[in-house]
């Protein structure tokens, strides 16, 4: 009996076919109109749609509205009450963040692809929307014909576009640098045909240049500089960016060398190699002995202030106490010993720094507030942001530490200042905190309210932090403590990176709201943005009765910032796999 012969097929079996994209029609017809209920909310929804653009394009078209005064003021938006003869340290300081924002760009290489049929469905996008303005805008509108004959130019290209390049061609990646590039080259043909004035198109073309130079320095650096190295360069230049550009090109500022020199300079020196010696030898002692050091630093910081001594000094003896009680728990080790006397050697010289730049006088020939409009409002917002992350970070570690005394004062100082309104604080920040500082110190009020922001969004910040400390499993800290990890190594390589992560989006909703936020400084006198559009353009001779079109540009640029600080961190959150692993 001969047993059946069985013959097995080895060739792989062939994939299934890839499912074919529905066409527009078929896609309206199955998720608009696939139901009577559904078409009735469709057509009802479309219809009150309508209305609503063309309400909105009858007001925005509307011959009363007064719009020419938003490129009239354009200077006075951008840099406020900041003297007109100084205008040139007003585009050094953008040329220099052209320079970074090119360096950066070739440093780090977005990796960020996109197709070309994405690109099509954006100007896609652009063609349907000029097409409804040309529709639905009001008879007053001057520019029908032109709309609709660009809306519908748009249109046939994109979809010639679509029939000619192909499956392939449409499917295929276009780096986000040269789609990057493409838009700047796009702006500056825009901006030159435009009835601009030539002191604004030239210093844009030469910023679009210098971000050029620095984009090939990148590239050239790149092959020849390591790229840990080179990418903490860059960061370091960004960091150090910000204080030079307002602190020194635009503030101008003028020292008073006799002051420094004869008065700060002992005190500087003096607590600074104090601050060394100190932090060696509680380092270096039992904890008993820490104690009773740490104490008498402690007593030192509440009692400089009774005596008639420089801020600085009274500044920087808080500093050594603060790291001089955190130095038991963070530089026991050698090398936690080294690492906190460059944390100490850091954090005086810039607090020395900040107190001697911001104790001097400004060249500018201004008798009036000379940092305004939206060069003042990203001056809060970035100060803040940048100063307010590592205060919130430290408070956060400070709720969840095992030691009382850290505790108590980062909890009693979370739950004090989250228990006031900002306006609060801003008017303590602009009015109250003068009362409580020597004659003889009058820091700039735009510090003063900056300061006031940034230990506000401390707090909050602080809680956000905490949250991700607390999502972090009980096994996690058990694990690094059996591979022998210092209580700061645990903290800097495993809990506080989780912790950032999993917060991400709660960090950057409060960033969202700190820059809104700025907004409030107007109440307190300082002329940022808001109050720019708010009071000074619509009081203008030539602009009274526009204050609804200013309002309304200022809500327009509040969104466009809030709404890029929003995708960058869509795009970041799915970099790091945020809630899904």
């Amino acid at each position: 009996m001969t047993s059946p012969r069985v013959t097995a097929d080895l060739r792989p079996p062939e994939p299934p076919p890839e499912a074919s994209q529905p066409g527009a029609v078929v896609w309206i017809r199955h998720n608009l109109f696939r139901t009577p209920a559904s078409s009735v909310v469709t057509v009802v929804l479309g219809v009150l749609i309508l209305l609503a653009i063309r309400g909105v394009l009858s007001f925005v078209f509307d011959p009363d509205r007064q719009w020419d005064v938003i490129p009239r003021n354009a200077t006075n938006y951008a840099v406020g009450t900041y003297p007109r003869e100084n205008l040139a340290r007003i585009w050094i300081s953008l040329d220099i963040v052209f320079f970074l924002t090119g360096l950066s760009l070739a440093v780090w290489k977005p990796s960020g692809r996109t197709s070309v049929s994405a690109i099509t469905a954006g100007f896609r996008s652009v063609a349907v929307v000029l097409l409804l303005v040309g529709v639905l805008a009001p008879a007053t509108f001057s520019y029908r014909v032109e709309t609709l004959v660009l809306g519908a130019v748009l249109l046939a290209a994109t979809l010639l576009v679509d029939r000619t390049v192909g499956t392939e061609s449409l499917a295929r990646d276009v780096p986000m640098l040269g789609v990057i590039a493409s838009a700047v080259a796009l702006f500056l043909v825009v901006l030159w045909l435009l009835p601009i004035d030539d002191s604004t198109r030239i210093p844009f073309a030469i910023g679009a240049v210098v971000g050029l130079v620095g984009h090939l320095l990148g590239r050239f650096l790149t092959e020849r500089v390591a790229p840990g190295a080179l990418r903490a360069t860059v960061t370091g230049l960004w960091l150090v960016s910000l204080p030079v550009i307002y602190l020194h090109i635009q503030r101008n500022p003028v020292v008073d060398v006799d002051t420094v020199t004869g008065e700060w300079l002992p005190w500087i020196v003096g607590i600074g190699a104090g601050g060394v010696v100190l932090i060696s030898l509680v380092s270096r002692s039992d904890r008993e002995r820490a104690g009773v050091l740490n104490a008498l630093v402690v007593i030192a910081a509440a009692a400089v202030w009774a005596f008639s001594v420089p801020m600085v000094a009274r500044a920087m003896v808080l500093l050594l106490a603060a790291l001089s009680l955190a130095t038991p728990t963070f530089g026991s080790s050698s090398s936690g010993r080294r690492n906190m006397l460059i944390t100490w050697a850091v954090a005086a010289s810039f607090v020395s720094y900040l107190f001697v730049i911001g104790a001097a006088g400004t060249g500018l020939e201004t008798r009036n507030e000379y940092f305004g409009g939206m060069n003042l409002t990203i001056l809060l917002a970035l100060g803040a942001i940048a100063l307010s992350f590592p205060i919130g970070i430290l408070l956060a570690l400070g709720r969840t530490s095992t030691m009382p005394v850290f505790r108590l004062m980062s909890t009693g100082y979370v739950e004090l200042i989250r228990g006031i309104p900002l306006i609060t604080v801003l008017f303590i920040a602009r009015f109250g905190i003068r009362n409580f500082l020597p004659a003889s110190f009058d820091p700039d009020p735009n510090v003063l309210v900056l300061g006031g922001i940034t230990m506000f969004s401390a707090a909050y910040l602080a809680e956000n932090v905490r949250g991700g400390l607390q999502s972090i499993p009980t096994g996690q800290y058990e694990a690094a403590k059996a591979l022998g990890m210092t209580t700061a190594q645990m903290t800097m390589l495993i809990t506080l990176p989780q912790a950032l992560r999993a917060v991400i989006p709660a960090i950057v909703g409060q960033i969202i709201a700190l820059f809104k936020d700025t907004s409030l400084v107007a109440i307190v006198g300082l002329a940022e943005f808001f109050r720019i559009a708010r009071d000074v353009v619509p009081n203008q001779p030539a602009s009274i009765g526009s204050i609804l079109e200013n309002l309304i540009f200022a809500a327009f640029v509040y969104w466009i910032f809030t709404y890029n600080f929003s995708r960058a961190s869509q795009r970041l959150e799915r970099r790091l796999g945020v809630g899904t692993r």
